[in-house]
């Protein structure tokens, strides 16, 4: 039976295939796909774009980005994001769209938003908004009222602050000027959501709207030529403000894909298809997420000044101590984390909105400088006006998280690039409560998307491999199969034709000799 030792060997070898993969899928199951040694061909077989490289418009390198996001970032922000004072945000998710008739659309029941009952946010701010209402009936609503309101409700204490340092303008969640977004009046449907409890994940919201609501937002970015959108071509300012749009749209498709519902086995977990289609494939999807995280880590680096001196206070004494010691380390990286200082300084911001030096003499000029203050201003009135779509997005968790992102984006875009008007006659920043939140948010948001870029080619490599591996056991199974089975009616013929010959074999040596000894009988007879 020797002849069936190499089919049974195949068949071996497919069945151990097999269970390998079965165990790999498995809770806990190790994956030698995520070796190091196994990038070279990770980086060939997968459709998830390589990174390599620089960022666009940014002077940081993605492997540099990449290891300041997993052991320091990422981390930090996540721990932030869970912590009292950031886990609220103030948010109307019932005002009607502006532009067009829009109804709400949940697919499942994930879409809906869990508001917050009156005993689960910080008693302290539910005073403090009593406080700001009261002052507003008493004040009314003329600017030097409005700035008397301000001044009273930015008070903190001043203990800890830096010298020349001033707050933000706390407390008041009301519409203004210096808000880079479209916000209600505090009594204008505004209330309290747990972003822990309505986490951003896949609702099921596609289809005409949800592309009618992209199509506007990008109806509002500047028109930009195939060469302008290329790093390092002409009119940065404008492309900034799209690549931020984009990342923005990169970071959400992530996080769909990342944190998706399979009804067929009633779970939420990665899909990587969804992922490699929306974002993974297309290498200026991964750029502009990218740079919109780079670009909201420098502003968290700029406002250092104003969120260390920020009254964090919820009530909590222990925790509101915890958030100001670790955004103390946000702000301003150790001393021993280089890569997370290269990253707070990957985006250049002072050769945005700045004279070209065009000759021309004093007229040319002065017509660059009304040039650029005109882009200023569309720009701010462009990213308000996307700001406004966000209440024409048919899901409710949709919106919420729209919202609040859009918040950061325009908070990170007040810092790093605002307009003369955005500060104070002294030059500091004034910020809200809910700005502050969006922007830390925003920031572990985007810190999110851009680890999960590296997790999901892997998790790509992973099913890649585990595809190789099944077609390969059921491959060497069936071929040691077949081989076995022809093998084994092949056994018996060459058996019998093996007698068969020997029987003759030996048929002729008797008949030989049987003929020969008579004539040797007669030879020796006649010698004699």
């Amino acid at each position: 039976m020797w002849w069936l030792v190499k089919p049974r060997l195949l068949v071996f070898c497919g069945v151990v295939l097999l269970i390998g993969q079965l165990c790999a899928q498995t809770e806990g199951g190790k994956r030698f796909t995520h070796l190091p040694m196994l990038d070279f061909f990770r980086a060939r077989v997968c459709q998830t774009c390589d990174l390599d490289g620089f960022v666009g418009d940014c002077g940081c390198e993605f492997d540099t980005v990449n290891k300041a996001t997993r052991q320091y970032f990422f981390p930090l922000l996540g721990d932030l994001a869970q912590r009292t004072f950031f886990r609220y945000f103030k948010v109307n998710l019932s005002k009607a769209c502006p532009f067009w008739h829009e109804e709400m659309i949940c697919s499942i029941r994930d879409c809906a938003v869990l508001e917050c009952e009156a005993h689960e946010v910080p008693p302290v701010w539910i005073e403090r908004d009593a406080e700001g209402r009261a002052i507003r009936e008493c004040l009314g609503d003329s600017t030097t009222a409005l700035s008397e309101m301000e001044k009273l409700l930015g008070t903190v204490d001043r203990k800890e602050a830096k010298a020349g340092v001033d707050a933000f303008a706390g407390w008041a969640e009301g519409d203004n000027a210096k808000v880079w977004i479209e916000q209600e009046e505090e009594d204008q449907g505004m209330n309290y959501i747990n972003l822990l409890r309505n986490i951003e994940r896949f609702t099921g919201y596609a289809g005409p709207s949800a592309r009618r609501v992209w199509r506007s937002i990008y109806e509002n970015c500047f028109e930009l030529s195939p060469m302008e959108l290329h790093a390092g071509g002409h009119c940065l300012e404008k492309r900034v403000f799209y690549r931020l749009i984009a990342g923005l749209q990169s970071s959400i498709s992530t996080h769909l894909a990342l944190d998706y519902y399979d009804s067929a086995q009633d779970r939420w977990c990665p899909n990587t298809a969804l992922f490699v289609e929306k974002v993974g494939m297309h290498p200026e999807r991964i750029h502009n997420l990218y740079f919109a995280y780079l670009f909201l880590l420098r502003a968290i680096n700029m406002a250092g000044p104003e969120l260390q001196a920020y009254d964090y206070d919820t009530g909590n004494p222990e925790d509101d101590e915890w958030v100001r010691g670790a955004v103390r380390g946000l702000v301003r990286a150790s001393s021993n984390a280089t890569t997370a200082e290269q990253c707070h300084r990957a985006f250049d911001e002072s050769g945005m909105f700045q004279p070209r030096g065009l000759a021309g003499g004093s007229d040319a000029v002065a017509a660059e400088e009304a040039e650029l203050h005109k882009l200023r201003h569309d720009f701010f009135v462009r990213f308000h006006n996307i700001s406004r779509i966000m209440d024409c997005v048919g899901c409710e968790k949709c919106r919420l998280w729209g919202k609040l992102q859009v918040l950061g984006l325009g908070t990170a875009i007040k810092v790093v690039l605002g307009r003369p008007e955005d500060r104070t006659a002294e030059g500091r920043l004034s910020f809200q409560r809910n700005e502050v939140i969006a922007l830390i948010n925003t920031a572990h948001q985007l810190a999110k998307s851009v680890k999960a870029v590296d997790d999901f080619q892997k998790l790509e490599f992973d099913e890649i491999v585990q595809r190789w591996m099944w077609l390969a056991g059921l491959v060497l199974i069936v071929t040691g199969a077949l081989l076995g089975l022809l093998l084994r009616r092949q056994g018996p013929k060459r058996s019998n034709r093996h007698h068969g010959e020997c029987g003759k074999a030996t048929n002729g040596m008797d008949s030989a000799a049987q003929g020969v000894l008579p004539i040797d009988y007669e030879r020796t007879k006649k010698a004699n």
